[in-house]
């Protein structure tokens, strides 16, 4: 090696220092560059919130303000369901683990807003890994929206009795519901359950009869949830208690719930903002003024 060459090279610690430099030019950008993603996952979450919040008011106008069925249903495949559960070909119920992601995307194209929409990818969220990440099919959910049960729970259907014994009233049209900006109808939702292979019926909320959190929601955005309210807006919302979203993940359980209903924002949060409730369905809040 000449002598010109040895000048030019790199020594041991200069090669040392500049991988010392990159090490902490990229510690320095990584978090930045983490938050940059979740930020546009949570953009995107809350356009596919938007969009079909867009299509289930179109829906209603176009049905004399009817809602449409917000309880998913395996039992009947006719019923005017927002979106179904994993169909095969045929456009029946795939029930058990031989479904695949393919008879998921059918059964949301099946949908009665999917007309309005005709992209299953809305009813996706990207920070959402459950149909990645399971090994179970029957567990690899790929929608990650979810309607209260409240909304539009026909009679039609053989889970209505459960549904009705919760809630005093079942909402049918879209006047019934009163401050649109105030209350939401989609909810992210991360359903984890090993009796069912998709994200059925409704949204279970009813602190006023129940303990807990019957159904989890989403933790996908830096421990909050998306929601799409009437008015056609999406909220994301951050939960407030730790174990809230430690609730939501199955790290400890949904119920009771912790802390107790009387100091927890995070119900108090989901109550305020529930589409629809009759007067007494109000949970013992403390300090709360009731609700209308």
């Amino acid at each position: 090696m000449s002598k010109k060459t040895l000048q030019s090279a790199f020594t041991l610690i200069e090669l040392l220092v500049v991988i010392a430099i990159i090490a902490i030019l990229m510690a320095i950008i990584m978090p930045s560059l983490r938050a940059a993603r979740e930020l546009a996952r949570g953009a995107n979450c809350m356009a596919n919130q938007r969009s079909l919040i867009l299509a289930y008011t179109m829906y209603a106008n176009g049905h004399d303000g009817r809602l449409v069925m917000g309880f998913v249903s395996r039992q009947n495949m006719s019923l005017p369901m927002w979106s179904k559960p994993p169909l095969d070909e045929g456009g029946a119920y795939i029930s058990g683990n031989n479904v695949t992601l393919n008879d998921r995307i059918r059964g949301i194209q099946q949908g009665m807003l999917y007309s309005y929409i005709k992209e299953h990818e809305m009813y996706h969220c990207p920070g959402d890994n459950r149909y990645r990440s399971s090994s179970n099919p029957g567990q690899a959910m790929y929608r990650s929206y979810i309607v209260p049960d409240v909304l539009a729970a026909s009679k039609d259907f053989i889970e209505y009795g459960a549904v009705s014994s919760r809630h005093a009233h079942l909402v049918q049209k879209m006047d019934e519901i009163k401050m649109p900006s105030l209350k939401y109808a989609f909810c992210e939702s991360d359903f984890r359950n090993p009796n069912f292979n998709y994200d059925h019926g409704g949204w279970t909320f009813a602190p006023w009869v129940m303990n807990g959190w019957p159904d989890a929601l989403a933790t996908f955005h830096s421990k909050s949830a998306t929601f799409g309210f009437l008015d056609g807006h999406a909220e994301r919302h951050k939960w407030a208690h730790m174990t809230t979203w430690q609730a939501f993940k199955g790290d400890i359980s949904l119920s009771p719930a912790v802390p107790a209903i009387a100091g927890n924002r995070d119900i108090k949060w989901c109550w305020e903002h529930y589409p629809y409730l009759s007067n007494n369905e109000k949970p013992k809040f403390s300090g709360s003024t009731g609700r209308n």
